[in-house]
């Protein structure tokens, strides 16, 4: 049998390997993120199948169909295979993960960069590159250099040590040239390779046309979905008027008349005091250099556009009750109820457009006010305001009813269907709304391709952060190493005799593989809100704390929940024992006042049973992470240190205790040290150490275990 015999027979068996580990993956995390769990052999076996399928991923491209197999791929398909067996290694055998000399993690590293680097050597030799040219020499010399390099960093006596400066510029230059090179030889081979058309077989054209179909069924489906505009309030939904007697009517219209008045005064107030806030934010976040909103502030934003949707929901009603009109019998009150819910279009098409107007191009308030907030606003609800006040229908509607009130203004008035003084009123309002909306002028054009856009990037991200749920998920799941924490329960049990309600904890679990993409030694935070007699004392109890009071009571596991944190599973209560079962525990007091830590007790509760942010987006907080919980109980009465993360404005657990071991003991410092639970390197059991002992943990590197 040839070489091109066996390796025909051999190739087929990569892409059955390769899809039946992705798909077996698939499975397992599909059943991980709909349980909300992943259990440690569960993560184990996705990590397994993606190594298994990605090997074999691997192995297709060095060894593709109808070729022999070349000396530079078999040497490449043993690399892929060590790599296999040392990662397999580290995923199952928790010996090879965390023996002293990090041997296990030392060998993967040479066989993976030796696999990508016979693997590119392959490509380019099949691409015609040869030692004798020149072009060919120098990028293979090039691509082999990048190789060693980068396998020199697995035998450094120190693998994480800071890079020495010669190889910080050699490294560069050689993937430079590798890439440089590469894409020269391949793009000359491309060019040059000859045409070899093959028959598509009949199968293939079938399976092909019916996907086509079903291509443009599904994309002509889905351009219909985007399309099609939000439901206006004012469809479905028939008047009462014809089913309401004389009587009824004229002491609706009365009530709703005194009603409309007072809606228009304070919409007209809460205009002015919008465009106020608006431009005092502005100045102070410009000021200040700030990219977002600070709590306060975003809860101001919010009291006024909640303001200004009650305002709304009341003369929606009263327009889609007054739409009715002609049902009315008698015709001065059927002129009156015209008025009224004329008057309160009006004012509605005004409010609305003026408050699209002073928004509308502001980013960071635009996504503020189309944030859902839990249990009182839906998301959305801006664009909901600005499809509302600039849809055609709705503008045609208002055209049309104006050309009515036009053609009978005057006989109204000389009728007195309502008495001069509020003739005047409703006439004055009418003329203003109308001049208002047609100054403000606001493009439905634009406005539909806001909404189209608006709806195609939600579609688009909405995967992706699914998908990003279930990486953090199993990342945060997934722990190297299984014992024991180093904190006891009876060492727990004395901490809870220290802790006051409102500190602030700061927790670390060794191994977890979530700690590597967090920044510091400190990856999470937590909220100690104390006993039931602890928050009685503060004038805290089932009356002042909200729906969170039913949580916080029901025990976890018999034992009363005494902390609030923001963990994968979302924001909710747990026990001392669940929170503090750690490796090292750190504990910081707010010097605050007990009414201010009341308050900040009240607002995290406020938080419980929102959802985990995976974006760890401190701007939004419809969802919200462990330190943003924190941040948003005690803002303003806590200054913290915002940091730049992956290009994002955050509070970090770690910035917190800086701040803790730089400001303990000091005049006007705000967190005072409580208490430290650490573990020495070499040991297997915590111990109090002193405030002195706390600040060096802040310098340890991430990656410190034990």
């Amino acid at each position: 049998m040839t070489a091109l015999e066996i390796a025909e027979r051999v190739q087929p068996l990569y892409r059955r390997i390769q899809w039946t580990a992705l798909l077996a993956m698939g499975l397992l995390m599909v059943v991980g993120f709909l349980s909300g769990k992943f259990f440690p052999f569960q993560g184990q076996m996705i990590f397994c199948l993606f190594g298994v399928g990605t090997g074999a991923a691997v192995a297709r491209m060095f060894h593709p169909a109808g070729r022999e197999l070349t000396w530079l791929a078999a040497a490449a398909l043993l690399a892929v295979t060590a790599s296999q067996v040392f990662y397999q290694l580290l995923v199952w055998s928790e010996t090879w993960r965390v023996h002293p000399s990090v041997i296990g993690w030392r060998l993967w590293w040479s066989s993976v960069v030796g696999t990508i680097c016979l693997g590119l050597l392959q490509v380019l030799w099949r691409a015609g590159a040869r030692w004798k040219w020149n072009s060919g020499r120098t990028t293979l010399g090039f691509t082999a250099l990048l190789g060693a390099l980068l396998i020199w960093l697995a035998f450094r006596p120190n693998p994480v040590a800071t890079f020495p400066g010669w190889w910080l510029i050699l490294t560069p230059l050689a993937a430079l040239g590798s890439f440089v090179g590469s894409t020269v030889l391949i793009t000359r081979w491309v060019r040059s390779r000859p045409d070899s058309p093959t028959p598509m077989a009949q199968w293939f054209r079938t399976a092909l046309s019916v996907t086509a179909q079903v291509v443009v069924v599904a994309g002509a489906f889905y351009v219909g979905r985007l399309s099609v505009p939000p439901p206006s309030p004012f469809d479905h939904m028939p008047s009462a008027l014809a089913e309401m007697s004389t009587e009824e009517v004229q002491r609706q219209v009365e009530l709703d008349h005194r009603a409309l008045r007072e809606v228009v005064h304070s919409l007209d107030a809460l205009g002015d005091e919008a465009e106020q806030w608006h431009a005092t934010v502005q100045k102070t976040m410009r000021d200040e250099n700030r990219e977002i909103y600070n709590p306060a502030e975003t809860d101001a934003l919010r009291d006024l556009f909640g303001r200004f949707l009650r305002y709304r929901g009341r003369l929606t009603r009263m327009v889609a009750l007054y739409l009715g009109f002609r049902e009315v019998r008698d015709d001065a009150l059927r002129a009156r109820a015209y008025l009224l819910g004329y008057c309160a279009g009006a004012t509605l098409l005004e409010s609305g457009r003026r408050l699209v107007k002073e928004f509308r191009d502001d980013p960071l308030a635009r996504a503020k006010l189309n944030e859902a907030d839990p249990g009182r606003l839906k998301p959305d609800m801006f664009e909901a305001v600005y499809h509302g006040v600039t849809s055609p229908e709705h503008m045609e509607m208002f055209a049309t009813l104006g050309r009515l009130y036009r053609d009978h203004q005057q006989r109204w008035r000389e009728e007195e269907v309502f008495k001069q003084a509020d003739f005047d009123w409703l006439a004055g309002r009418i003329e203003s709304s109308t001049s208002s909306i047609a100054d403000i002028r606001l493009s439905p054009t634009r406005a539909w391709f806001s909404r189209i856009k608006r709806r195609m990037l939600r579609d688009a991200n909405m995967p992706l952060y699914e998908a990003q749920e279930i990486m953090s998920t199993i990342v945060g799941d997934t722990r190297m190493v299984s014992r024991p924490a180093f904190i006891s329960e009876a060492q727990i049990v004395t901490a809870k005799g220290m802790l006051e309600p409102g500190d602030i904890l700061l927790v670390r679990r060794n191994w977890y593989l979530s700690n590597a993409f967090l920044p510091g030694f400190w990856p999470h935070a937590a909220l100690y809100v104390g006993t039931p007699e602890q928050l009685k004392a503060l004038g805290i109890d089932e009356s002042n704390a909200g729906p969170a009071w039913e949580d916080y009571m029901t025990p976890e596991d018999g034992r009363q929940r005494v902390v609030l944190e923001a963990v994968s599973e979302g924001v909710g209560f747990y026990a001392a024992e669940h929170s503090m079962g750690a490796d090292y525990v750190l504990a910081m007091r707010p010097k605050l006042a007990p009414e201010q830590i009341r308050q900040a007790i009240l607002k995290a509760f406020e938080y419980n049973s929102r959802d985990y942010d995976f974006n760890f987006d401190f701007f939004t907080d419809d969802k919200i992470v462990c330190s943003e919980l924190i941040y948003r109980a005690y803002h303003p009465m806590l200054t913290m240190d915002n940091e730049t993360v992956l290009g994002k404005t955050v509070i970090t657990p770690l910035g917190l205790g800086r701040k803790c071991t730089r400001e303990h003991g000091q005049p006007g410092g705000q967190l005072e040290f409580v208490l430290f639970l650490d573990t020495a390197a070499g040991q297997s059991s915590a111990h109090f150490a002193r405030m002195q002992n706390c600040a060096p943990s802040m310098d340890r590197p991430k990656a410190f275990n034990e």
